[in-house]
């Protein structure tokens, strides 16, 4: 009985599942707006946003990001993350969430891909930058930097 309860875990989703599960996530992402403030949708931990903070200063520019999910990557997905412009505003089907006074703008795709997540800032010996913890994520490659939904 375990060995077919792990076989149908390694089974890959069809494509009607994945189509499901990316219409939750979207459902989750609208609520999570409507709800307010976007608490739900995206959170950036404090040494994220410290580092962005800086960053920001250094170059000249508010402190945020943008935040894009673009194909490719070892799993098919990856994140890009880039400082705002000077001038940058949120579009009308962009979704912007302040956290750890930091600005988060996404357009509704990427928003989709990383509701709930939360954008980490780490500084090892072995690595230093972004690490995002994306519930929505079913498999990452093993760098981090892409993912699959």
């Amino acid at each position: 009985m375990a060995e077919s309860a792990a076989a149908q875990a390694a089974t890959p989703l069809t494509l009607e599942e994945k189509k499901a599960a990316a219409r939750a996530r979207s459902r989750a992402a609208r609520a999570a707006q409507e709800a307010g403030g976007d608490a739900g949708l995206l959170r950036v931990s404090p040494a994220a946003a410290a580092y962005i903070r800086a960053a920001a200063t250094r170059a000249g520019t508010p402190a945020g990001v943008r935040l894009r999910i673009l194909a490719g990557g070892c799993s098919g997905l990856e994140y890009k993350l880039d400082l705002l412009g000077a001038d940058e505003t949120a579009g009308p089907l962009d979704r912007e969430v302040a956290t750890n006074d930091v600005r988060v703008l996404m357009d509704l795709k990427s928003a989709i891909h990383v509701t709930g997540s939360v954008i980490d800032y780490e500084s090892t010996l072995l690595r230093r930058g972004f690490r995002i913890t994306n519930p929505n994520a079913t498999g990452t490659c093993s760098c981090g930097d892409s993912f699959t939904a």
